[in-house]
This record gives structure tokens, C-alpha cells and sequence, in this order.
């Protein structure tokens, strides 16, 4: 069964800066290697071991799995996910 893969679209660059603000002494560099590599992943169609689409976000930090197997929620629709893994639905 596919999970609910409703997200709220951030750009990456939104998102290093909320990150970085929550999270000041991480490395601004690691954070965006992290994100990059997790995005990357994606994008070569990586799936967690339940067979889902892995969560970039999450992934970044958590290695790869999908937003249900990291976060232990069904409904992603008030957490974020960088733009470019939600398939066009845009930015905020």
C-alpha cells in the first residue's frame, strides 16, 4: 500500500536556514552535503526498506527510509520536503 506523500514544499535553500536556525552548531556544509546526497538518492529512485519512496529531509539525517519508517506518522501533510522531491507541486 503507498503512503500519503502530501508534503509541504520547501526550497533547499529555505530549508538550510530553518534548519540552521533550530540547529545552530551544526556545520552549515554538512547540512547541505547531507541534503544533496539524500536528494540525489531520490532522484536515482531509492526506496526505503518498506519498498516507499525515501523522505529527502529525513533521509539527510536519519539514512534512508521513508517518512512513515522515520517518523513513526502516516500523514505528512504539515512537514516539509525539499521542492524537488515533490514532483512539481512548487515551493513555500
Amino acid at each position: 500500500m503507498t503512503k500519503l506523500r502530501s508534503f509541504t514544499p520547501i526550497s533547499m535553500d529555505d530549508y538550510i536556514a530553518k534548519h540552521l536556525a533550530a540547529n545552530p552548531s551544526d556545520d552549515r556544509a554538512e547540512v547541505v552535503a547531507n541534503l544533496a546526497n539524500a536528494l540525489a538518492a531520490f532522484n536515482a529512485g531509492a526506496t526505503c526498506s518498506c519498498g516507499e519512496p525515501i523522505w529527502v529531509l529525513g533521509s539527510a539525517f536519519a539514512g534512508h527510509a521513508c517518512f512513515t519508517c522515520i517518523s513513526g506518522e502516516i500523514d505528512s501533510s504539515r512537514d516539509f520536503e525539499i521542492a524537488e522531491a515533490c514532483h512539481g507541486e512548487g515551493t513555500k
